[in-house]
């Protein structure tokens, strides 16, 4: 098991609803944590910004990342540049480059400094075999899934030339109350504000698309025990628990607003209908995975919590 007492860490992303969980943990855990910042907006992470050394900058300038990353023993990447599935097939170029030269900066930062582990965010949406021309030459083309698929690329190679350990970790969509709450959102949290102020449910696709979710605490957790594992190469993090989007809006629904009609809409994007099989680490097999129900549930009513504050 990693003893994180006093190491220095770098969590970029650390503002957001799955980083902020994370930097929580590893200030739990003893961590020195330093976090990137673009404007003093310490979001979730208000109450313990004494705590956090943060760092003003832009992630894709390599100069600031050299900044970033002096002196850590760990950087975690989960800044990304990220949207909705139809954002990310109009503005496909858009998000595939600024992904990337988030990627790149870092990469050129740590070219002189390999002693430092990373941990990459990426996502299982890329599946394990995966054919990045074809996927660019689709008529329509989500950016988020390529920049991600090409940004694995090269933190795989410079890790195997440069020297630094690297963990690349594929989690499906994760959810949880500190998650941005808006129609235009992650999916879990843009039928819940549709639920709320709409006097239909109206959801994207038909509805019989199979998904499946991952609580953020959950998510973090997981990460944590893989590294105490020592795992390495690309690991894919999702639980058991498959639903349809059919489904999914019911449950929200019924949270929500009970009475509410809810009206699926084809001519919207839907992503893909299936979930692949996809190979786990073995000390992920027995985790307590957090119920989706039980989840909904707790992300509903921090939310609720937190806008009446």
């Amino acid at each position: 098991m990693i003893n994180w007492k006093d190491k220095r860490v770098v969590v970029t992303g650390g503002t957001g609803f799955v980083g902020s969980v994370l930097v929580e943990s590893l200030l739990d855990r003893g961590a020195i944590v330093r976090v990137p910042i673009r404007s003093e907006n310490y979001r979730s992470l208000s109450k313990l910004r004494a705590k956090i050394e943060w760092v003003e900058g832009d992630l894709r300038d390599e100069e600031y990342c050299r900044k970033l990353i002096m002196g850590v023993d760990h950087v975690f990447h989960i800044a990304s540049h990220r949207r909705n599935v139809e954002f990310h097939h109009d503005h496909s170029a858009d998000v595939l480059v600024s992904n990337i030269e988030m990627s790149l900066a870092l990469l050129k930062a740590l070219k002189d400094y390999p002693h430092a582990g990373v941990t990459l965010f990426s996502s299982a949406n890329i599946p394990p075999e995966i054919d990045v021309i074809r996927l660019a030459q689709e008529s329509s083309t989500d950016g988020y899934v390529l920049g991600k698929a090409l940004s694995e690329a090269l933190w795989l190679i410079s890790s195997r030339q440069y020297g630094f350990p690297l963990l690349v970790v594929r989690p499906v969509g994760a959810y949880g109350e500190r998650d941005t709450f808006s129609e235009d959102g992650n999916v879990i949290p843009s039928l819940m504000v549709k639920a709320e102020k709409d006097p239909t449910l109206i959801v994207w696709g038909t509805g019989a698309q199979e998904r499946v979710f991952l609580y953020a605490p959950d998510l973090v957790a997981a990460v944590l025990r893989l590294m105490d594992e020592n795992a390495s190469g690309i690991q894919y993090v999702l639980p058991s628990e498959v639903v349809t989007v059919s489904k999914l809006a019911t449950m929200i629904r019924n949270l929500v607003k009970p009475d509410l009609a809810i009206v699926f809409d084809p001519t919207r994007p839907e992503g893909k209908r299936t979930i692949p099989a996809l190979p786990m680490h073995e000390c992920l097999r027995k985790f307590p995975w957090t119920p989706l129900s039980e989840g909904l549930k707790k992300t509903y009513e921090g939310w609720k919590a937190k806008s009446k504050s």
